[in-house]
Protein backbone atom coordinates (compact mmCIF):
# COMPACT_ATOMS: atom_id res chain seq x y z
CA UNK A 1 0.00 0.00 0.00
CA UNK A 2 2.77 2.43 0.93
CA UNK A 3 4.83 1.48 -2.13
CA UNK A 4 1.88 2.14 -4.45
CA UNK A 5 1.37 5.62 -2.99
CA UNK A 6 5.10 6.32 -3.25
CA UNK A 7 5.34 5.27 -6.94
CA UNK A 8 2.09 6.88 -8.13
CA UNK A 9 2.43 10.20 -6.38
CA UNK A 10 6.22 10.43 -6.27
CA UNK A 11 5.87 11.34 -2.55
CA UNK A 12 8.97 11.66 -0.48
CA UNK A 13 9.59 9.08 2.27
CA UNK A 14 8.95 11.69 4.99
CA UNK A 15 5.52 12.49 3.55
CA UNK A 16 4.65 8.81 3.44
CA UNK A 17 5.81 8.40 7.03
CA UNK A 18 3.63 11.32 8.18
CA UNK A 19 0.64 9.97 6.24
CA UNK A 20 0.98 6.57 7.94
CA UNK A 21 1.22 8.13 11.42
CA UNK A 22 -1.86 10.31 10.84
CA UNK A 23 -3.83 7.40 9.35
CA UNK A 24 -3.10 4.98 12.20
CA UNK A 25 -3.66 7.70 14.81
CA UNK A 26 -7.12 8.27 13.35
CA UNK A 27 -7.91 4.55 13.41
CA UNK A 28 -6.62 4.27 16.98
CA UNK A 29 -8.80 7.19 18.15
CA UNK A 30 -11.84 5.73 16.38
CA UNK A 31 -11.36 2.39 18.15
CA UNK A 32 -11.07 4.12 21.54
CA UNK A 33 -14.29 6.02 20.94
CA UNK A 34 -16.09 2.81 20.02
CA UNK A 35 -14.83 1.07 23.18
CA UNK A 36 -15.96 4.00 25.34
CA UNK A 37 -19.46 3.76 23.90
CA UNK A 38 -19.52 -0.02 24.35
CA UNK A 39 -18.33 0.32 27.98
CA UNK A 40 -20.97 2.92 28.94
CA UNK A 41 -23.55 0.24 29.73
CA UNK A 42 -22.81 -3.44 29.91
CA UNK A 43 -23.77 -6.57 31.77
CA UNK A 44 -20.90 -8.19 33.65
CA UNK A 45 -20.76 -11.93 34.27
CA UNK A 46 -18.13 -13.25 36.65
CA UNK A 47 -17.28 -16.93 36.86
CA UNK A 48 -15.85 -19.36 39.36
CA UNK A 49 -12.53 -20.91 38.32
CA UNK A 50 -14.47 -23.97 37.18
CA UNK A 51 -16.59 -21.90 34.75
CA UNK A 52 -19.91 -21.59 36.56
CA UNK A 53 -21.38 -18.08 36.86
CA UNK A 54 -20.66 -16.55 40.28
CA UNK A 55 -22.14 -13.05 39.80
CA UNK A 56 -24.12 -10.96 37.30
CA UNK A 57 -24.49 -7.18 37.44
CA UNK A 58 -24.59 -4.10 35.24
CA UNK A 59 -22.06 -1.30 34.93
CA UNK A 60 -23.15 2.04 33.51
CA UNK A 61 -20.37 4.57 32.88
CA UNK A 62 -18.06 2.48 35.08
CA UNK A 63 -20.44 2.32 38.06
CA UNK A 64 -22.49 -0.60 39.34
CA UNK A 65 -26.19 0.08 38.80
CA UNK A 66 -29.31 -1.96 39.53
CA UNK A 67 -29.54 -5.55 40.68
CA UNK A 68 -26.49 -7.70 41.46
CA UNK A 69 -27.09 -11.43 41.76
CA UNK A 70 -24.57 -13.85 43.30
CA UNK A 71 -24.74 -17.59 42.62
CA UNK A 72 -23.52 -20.78 44.27
CA UNK A 73 -21.44 -23.05 41.99
CA UNK A 74 -24.59 -25.22 41.69
CA UNK A 75 -26.38 -22.32 39.99
CA UNK A 76 -28.68 -21.59 42.95
CA UNK A 77 -29.05 -17.92 43.88
CA UNK A 78 -26.76 -16.97 46.77
CA UNK A 79 -27.81 -13.33 47.14
CA UNK A 80 -29.46 -10.30 45.60
CA UNK A 81 -28.47 -6.71 46.23
CA UNK A 82 -29.17 -3.39 44.58
CA UNK A 83 -26.91 -0.50 43.62
CA UNK A 84 -27.35 3.10 42.66
CA UNK A 85 -24.38 5.20 41.56
CA UNK A 86 -21.98 2.41 42.66
CA UNK A 87 -23.40 2.35 46.23
CA UNK A 88 -25.44 -0.45 47.74
CA UNK A 89 -29.06 0.53 48.48
CA UNK A 90 -32.30 -1.02 49.66
CA UNK A 91 -32.84 -4.59 50.78
CA UNK A 92 -30.16 -7.25 50.40
CA UNK A 93 -31.14 -10.89 50.70
CA UNK A 94 -28.69 -13.77 51.19
CA UNK A 95 -29.95 -17.31 50.62
CA UNK A 96 -28.95 -20.77 51.74
CA UNK A 97 -28.18 -23.01 48.79
CA UNK A 98 -31.58 -24.69 49.21
CA UNK A 99 -33.30 -21.33 48.51
CA UNK A 100 -34.33 -20.46 52.06
CA UNK A 101 -33.52 -16.96 53.32
CA UNK A 102 -30.33 -16.79 55.36
CA UNK A 103 -30.01 -13.03 55.95
CA UNK A 104 -31.78 -9.76 55.21
CA UNK A 105 -30.01 -6.40 55.42
CA UNK A 106 -30.88 -2.82 54.48
CA UNK A 107 -28.62 -0.19 52.95
CA UNK A 108 -28.83 3.54 52.35
CA UNK A 109 -26.18 5.24 50.23
CA UNK A 110 -23.76 2.31 50.60
CA UNK A 111 -24.06 2.03 54.39
CA UNK A 112 -25.94 -0.59 56.41
CA UNK A 113 -29.00 1.11 57.93
CA UNK A 114 -31.93 -0.50 59.74
CA UNK A 115 -32.34 -4.12 60.66
CA UNK A 116 -30.00 -6.98 59.93
CA UNK A 117 -31.67 -10.34 60.47
CA UNK A 118 -30.04 -13.78 60.21
CA UNK A 119 -32.16 -16.92 60.02
CA UNK A 120 -31.44 -20.55 60.82
CA UNK A 121 -31.94 -22.85 57.86
CA UNK A 122 -35.19 -23.92 59.55
CA UNK A 123 -36.50 -20.37 59.01
CA UNK A 124 -36.38 -19.38 62.69
CA UNK A 125 -34.65 -16.12 63.61
CA UNK A 126 -31.09 -16.54 64.87
CA UNK A 127 -29.88 -12.94 65.17
CA UNK A 128 -31.27 -9.41 64.88
CA UNK A 129 -29.43 -6.13 65.15
CA UNK A 130 -30.03 -2.52 64.15
CA UNK A 131 -27.60 -0.30 62.30
CA UNK A 132 -27.27 3.38 61.57
CA UNK A 133 -24.66 4.45 59.03
CA UNK A 134 -22.89 1.07 59.28
CA UNK A 135 -22.67 1.24 63.11
CA UNK A 136 -24.55 -0.94 65.59
CA UNK A 137 -27.26 1.26 67.03
CA UNK A 138 -30.00 -0.31 69.12
CA UNK A 139 -30.56 -3.86 70.27
CA UNK A 140 -28.66 -6.92 69.21
CA UNK A 141 -30.36 -10.20 70.09
CA UNK A 142 -29.44 -13.83 69.47
CA UNK A 143 -31.71 -16.86 69.80
CA UNK A 144 -31.06 -20.59 69.87
CA UNK A 145 -32.97 -22.85 67.48
CA UNK A 146 -35.69 -23.40 70.10
CA UNK A 147 -36.45 -19.66 70.17
CA UNK A 148 -34.80 -18.86 73.50
CA UNK A 149 -32.89 -15.58 73.79
CA UNK A 150 -29.25 -16.45 74.45
CA UNK A 151 -27.75 -12.96 74.22
CA UNK A 152 -29.05 -9.40 74.32
CA UNK A 153 -27.11 -6.16 74.15
CA UNK A 154 -27.76 -2.54 73.33
CA UNK A 155 -25.47 -0.29 71.32
CA UNK A 156 -25.29 3.43 70.72
CA UNK A 157 -23.35 4.12 67.49
CA UNK A 158 -21.07 1.08 67.96
CA UNK A 159 -20.62 1.69 71.70
CA UNK A 160 -21.87 -1.12 73.94
CA UNK A 161 -24.11 0.44 76.61
CA UNK A 162 -26.12 -2.50 77.96
CA UNK A 163 -25.83 -6.31 78.21
CA UNK A 164 -28.66 -8.53 79.39
CA UNK A 165 -30.64 -5.52 80.60
CA UNK A 166 -27.78 -4.16 82.74
CA UNK A 167 -25.83 -0.98 81.98
CA UNK A 168 -22.22 -1.32 81.05
CA UNK A 169 -20.04 0.74 83.37
CA UNK A 170 -17.27 2.64 81.61
CA UNK A 171 -13.99 3.07 83.43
Amino acid sequence: FVCIIFKQNQMKPLSIFLFIIVYFSYISCSDKQKNTVDDSSREIKENYGTGEISRIYTRINGKIEGKMTDYYPSGAIKGEKYFEDDKQIGRTIVYYENGKIKEVQYYINGLKNGGDTIFYESGKIQYVSDFKDEKKNGYLRKWDEDGNVVYEAKFNMDTLIEVGGKSVIKK
